[in-house]
């Protein structure tokens, strides 16, 4: 199990990139990337502060990051901080 700042360049900016985007920062939530069974990564994302908490696929074809802004804009980890 890894934490985001083990991930790959690209996948740590397309995330805070989302966060910034919806009105949050990185550091609004914990990501953990919990391993790749068949070709296919699970991430784990929790936002402390709401207690939501959700995983995603990743690979083969399936990008956790898109997953997730789409929750942001979905407000499915709650509302942005003030």
């Amino acid at each position: 199990m890894t934490n985001l700042e083990t991930f790959p360049a690209t996948e740590r900016e397309a995330f805070a990139n989302a966060c910034r985007r919806h009105g949050f920062i990185a550091a609004d939530f914990y990501v953990l990337d919990h391993g790749a069974e068949n070709g296919i990564r699970r991430i784990s994302i929790l936002r402390p502060e709401t207690g939501v908490s959700l995983e995603y696929a990743s690979g083969k074809g399936k990008c956790w990051s898109v997953a997730f802004e789409q929750d942001l804009e979905a407000d499915v980890f709650g509302p942005a901080p003030e």
